[in-house]
């Protein structure tokens, strides 16, 4: 951009000093990735050096002038000499109303972010207005703060001309790839979404998005991602700690949504890349963004916020320490060595008993299921033998109760669902009989487990801290609690010896929704629809890749808003105030027991009854733990009778 192309939008802008500050590097010292809080001017006064902004070069001997915008980094190295320098922060706004090639101007070729410096020709001119500037701010009353606006206007025109008449002007726009990038390297693990980067930066959203595609064919969000994955296999290799931790460590409020973004960037369940990595070190993941020299540096955080523990529970709870389980499961384990009874469900091939007895038609049918052993399980573990069908089952995880009903079996024991004051919902619960309670998905009871003496336990991910005690328990796998409910039911056929059934429940949920997609279709024709869950002083949106949300976009068709559907992640937080923006023509409200309060609350706002879709009844409160906590086949097909009776009048 020339120079007298930038005087229509400084003449337009309305520009405030944010502070001025002095600072002397001695000889040897150094300023290392210091970045800028807004943009500035630079003025050093004396010294020889190298000044480096966002890695662009500039000999310094002497009088020298520089421009950078905000979220640009400054370096001073190889100081010779010592340098004295001023900063002038300032901040310009666009005052509207604002003519549109302004706007476009601004958006395009923005004057307050782009660099440059110079030797000016006039050093005593502009040192002058420098020195008084410090002067007037260094007051601070209003009268003299006033005063330094009218002589930061005086400095900006001096040095305007002086660019002008200088051909020897070093002018560069700004790498605003190079300072989102090192932004993402220092905030992965807060909470950021495109906008926080442009604003940060400085940038339209646009601008943005359209620098990271020409440079490293991307989006900035995409790269977020693989920042983020790259942390998060680091630690999974390398260290102990849990999963919910990692997820946390690198912006991910509950370890669910992070399993569910890190499978699909490395292609392998968290857990499973772990063991994995650890049995092969040298292995490199499937996808790699390479290596990344960028260093960290100092930021302020006024436009930025603190991830919030969203979704996670208390972890000062206490704990009983596992001496007493220990203690039970070497007993077993020694009973287990002495015993002299038939073998059970194990890892290694092993011949039952040979016995005689009458045949009747029901043991003739387990017979018969029999025949279907041996049968290979995959687990995040590895592929698992199963010989004989297992009696006494135990789940760590809701969803697989509904699995082994919708398979006319049910578990020994199961875990229950947080925030919800049944043990089971509903539906489940006259099926259900003598099912021993295990503590919940996040805090199993072990010594509950070992009273009830399973001999086959089913786990997921998130038991990965107490998978060792498990397997002393009895045989244990370790299924993928994100995977599709219609494989996971297909694996429960197997393990039960009814696989025929599993894939008779899995074809008959396909003609289903194939036939309400298509009313659906008829009967909305376009109108959007949003799955929200009011919790935590804030509201989770769900997007298509959630799988709950999966049900209504992409089994049923249904049209996600465009909000929702620009987000990569499974849900996004946001507040109260900000859900008018989602602007969906319908909405399905999870509520249970845990936030039913603050679900109330909300609707009492004026925020709330503002919303169009409130407005003409098309908000549907439904049920949190039938429509999340339990992913399986009956539970799924009840969704989807709700959302064809809500939205069509009729199941």
């Amino acid at each position: 951009m020339k120079i007298l192309e930038q005087l229509p939008l400084w003449n337009h802008a309305a520009i405030r000093v944010l502070d001025v500050r002095r600072s002397i590097v001695q000889s040897g010292e150094s300023v290392l990735q210091f970045r800028l809080p807004a943009s500035a001017f630079i003025y050093v006064v004396i010294g020889e050096a190298k000044i480096l902004i966002d890695r662009n070069e500039y000999v310094v001997d002497h009088c020298f002038v520089c421009h950078a915008g905000k979220g640009a980094t400054l370096d001073i190295v190889q100081v010779a000499e010592k340098i004295d320098y001023y900063i002038i922060y300032y901040k310009a706004a666009m005052v509207l109303p604002c003519r549109r090639d302004l706007l476009s101007m601004f958006e395009n070729n923005n004057p307050f972010q782009i660099q440059y410096g110079l030797v000016p020709s006039y050093p005593l001119s502009l040192l002058t207005k420098v020195e008084q500037i410090y002067k007037q701010w260094q007051l601070g009353e209003q009268l003299e703060k006033f005063h330094v606006r009218a002589l930061f206007h005086q400095f900006v025109y001096e040095m305007l001309q002086q660019l002008h008449n200088n051909g020897k002007a070093f002018v560069k726009q700004p790498d605003i790839v190079s300072q989102s990038i090192r932004y993402m390297e220092e905030h992965f693990a807060s909470p950021i979404s495109l906008e926080d980067l442009a604003s940060a930066l400085h940038c339209s959203t646009r601008q943005l998005q359209r620098a990271f595609k020409e440079k490293l064919r991307m989006g900035p969000i995409e790269y977020l991602i693989q920042v983020r994955m790259d942390h998060a296999q680091a630690m999974l290799v390398n260290t102990n700690v849990s999963l919910k931790s990692i997820a946390e460590s690198v912006g991910y409020g509950d370890s669910y949504y992070f399993s569910r973004a890190f499978k699909k960037y490395s292609g392998v369940a968290p857990i499973y890349f772990r063991h994995n990595s650890r049995i092969n070190p040298f292995k490199l993941s499937r996808k790699s963004i390479g290596t990344r020299d960028l260093l960290s540096y100092s930021v302020d955080d006024d436009n930025h916020y603190r991830i919030r523990n969203e979704g996670a529970y208390k972890m000062n709870r206490s704990s009983k320490p596992l001496l007493a389980v220990s203690l039970m499961l070497s007993l077993m384990l020694f009973l287990g060595a002495c015993s002299t009874g038939s073998g059970t469900t194990t890892r290694e091939s092993s011949q039952p008993t040979s016995q005689t007895n009458t045949v009747t038609p029901s043991a003739s049918a387990e017979q018969a299921a029999q025949q279907s052993y041996p049968v290979v399980i995959k687990t995040l573990k590895g592929d698992f033998t199963l010989e004989q069908r297992p009696e006494r089952i135990a789940v760590l995880d809701t969803q697989f109760v509904d699995h082994l009903v919708a398979l006319s079996e049910q578990p020994a024991g199961s875990v229950t669902a947080d925030g919800d004051s049944a043990d089971f919902p509903s539906y489940l619960t006259d099926k259900l009989k003598d099912v021993k309670l295990l503590g919940t998905r996040d805090e199993p009871n072990l010594e509950a487990i070992v009273a009830m003496a399973p001999d086959f336990i089913i786990c997921t991910e998130f038991q990965e801290k107490i998978y060792d005690s498990l397997t002393k328990i009895a045989p244990t796998v370790m299924l993928d609690r994100n995977e599709d409910w219609r494989d996971t039911l297909i694996t429960f056929g197997k393990i039960v010896g009814n696989e025929q059934e599993a894939t008779l429940a899995v074809d008959a949920y396909k003609q289903k929704i194939d036939k309400l997609k298509a009313e659906l279709a008829l009967k909305l024709n376009g109108e959007s629809v949003a799955l929200i869950r009011p919790r935590d002083d804030g509201i989770r949106v769900h997007t298509p890749s959630h799988r709950t949300a999966a049900i209504l976009h992409q089994d049923l068709g249904l049209v996600a808003p465009e909000q929702v559907k620009q987000e990569k992640d499974t849900a996004y937080h946001i507040s109260l105030e900000a859900l008018p923006d989602v602007g969906a023509d319908h909405y399905f409200l999870l509520k249970n027991d845990m936030f039913k309060s603050l679900v109330e609350e909300y609707e009492k706002t004026e925020v709330w009854k503002s919303i169009d879709a409130v407005k003409q009844n098309k908000v549907y409160t439904v049920d949190t733990t039938l429509w999340i906590a339990y992913y399986g086949p009956i539970a799924i097909n009840l969704v989807v009778d709700q959302i064809a009776e809500t939205l069509l009048g009729a199941t």
